[in-house]
């Protein structure tokens, strides 16, 4: 009786093991083969992020409506695979911080990634956009302007661009994770214009207010188009505040606001983006300054950072310069500006020295 129970416990055991290879065999064989779905294989998973600012911060997700990613071959510059997304009013799948371009199908090798992304579905930008088979250097972002290179009075909307593209190896039936980093290409700048000695003789319309510059174009790695050309900036917008005490009226100040492509420091200062103001009246030039020069002054309150000029310029998008002047006819002119950083409540104050 013994021995039958303990064939009995043998056979079951044996057959426990045998159920049990069965199952995994049935279990493994339940597995999707998809060796043979071209569109499946090496996935590529690229996230896009800006945080190439002064706040080093990554605003992806808060800033950017719209990003296009681009796969190109390294070795042709050619564009093999692309894709965008957008937010909507129903759909904002940008704001995800976790979201995520996904390629599929990609053949086994090297590759290079480049991404760019803007503010809106439509911008006053006229951007290139190059389609699949097409070179990565037609890509290309203009500011409008009319046949003697007058930019129109508008805003223009936020554009970014590859900061660095970023090289890829993908391997066979392996996925691949990357990410791109954006450099933002449009900058604000408010201007505000106050009188020393009159201080209610004044007002926006009082002024003319241009930046001129000379690289209307940037390209795929944003740096200006070969040829340059004159590009002339208005302001978008401009006011008039007062100062009243006891009813009357104490002070007037002229505020203006312009959009700006990117900005360049040249070897050469004379290539540099100049701001001018003059008197509308009488035709006078008050202000005539190298606008990088005392824009990149304000660098100087990351000092801890180190900031070079041109990487302090491509950081900064939010700048704010104040002018102080004085005198009648030929000889009104600024006495001092003041350069402000809003977010840190930090202010130069530089006296003309050309007085």
């Amino acid at each position: 009786m013994r021995q039958t129970n303990r064939r009995k416990q043998q056979v079951w055991a044996k057959a426990a093991i045998i159920f049990a290879a069965l199952l995994l065999t049935s279990c493994s064989m339940m597995k999707e083969d998809r060796s043979d779905c071209p569109d499946c294989r090496n996935p590529l998973h690229i996230k896009v992020r800006y945080d190439y600012n002064i706040q080093r911060a990554n605003m992806f997700a808060d800033h950017v409506e719209q990003a296009t990613v681009y796969v190109v071959d390294p070795a042709t510059g050619t564009i093999v695979d692309t894709q965008t997304a957008s937010n909507s009013a129903t759909s904002q799948p940008l704001r995800d911080q976790s979201f995520a371009f996904n390629f599929e199908g990609l053949a086994p090798g090297s590759y290079r990634l480049y991404a760019t992304g803007r503010s809106a579905a439509e911008a006053a930008y006229k951007t290139t956009i190059p389609d699949i088979a097409q070179s990565i250097e037609n890509l290309s972002f203009t500011v409008p302007t009319n046949t003697d290179g007058q930019v129109p009075t508008q805003r223009l909307d936020t554009i970014w661009n590859t900061l660095k593209p970023i090289d890829v190896v993908i391997p066979e039936k392996e996925p691949t994770e990357a990410t791109i980093g954006l450099m933002r290409l449009t900058n604000d700048l408010n201007v505000m214009v106050f009188r020393r000695d009159h201080t209610t003789d004044n007002g926006h319309e009082r002024y003319d207010v241009i930046v001129t510059d000379n690289h209307p174009q940037l390209g795929f790695d944003n740096a200006p188009a070969s040829e340059l050309q004159s590009v002339v900036y208005h302001p978008f917008a401009s006011w008039t505040t007062e100062t009243t005490a006891d009813e009357a009226i104490v002070e007037r100040n002229a505020h203006y606001d312009l959009s700006l492509s990117r900005l360049i420091q040249h070897e050469d200062a004379r290539q540099n983006a100049r701001l001018i103001i003059r008197n509308r009246e009488t035709g006078h030039e008050i202000i005539n300054i190298d606008l990088c020069y005392y824009l990149a002054l304000a660098r100087n309150a990351y000092e801890i950072q180190n900031y070079g000029i041109q990487e302090y310029l491509d950081r900064e998008y939010d700048y704010r310069l104040d002018f102080g002047i004085e005198g009648e006819g030929e000889k009104e002119t600024w006495r001092y500006i003041t350069i402000r950083i809003n977010v840190l409540s930090w202010a130069l104050r530089i006296q003309n020295e050309e007085l």
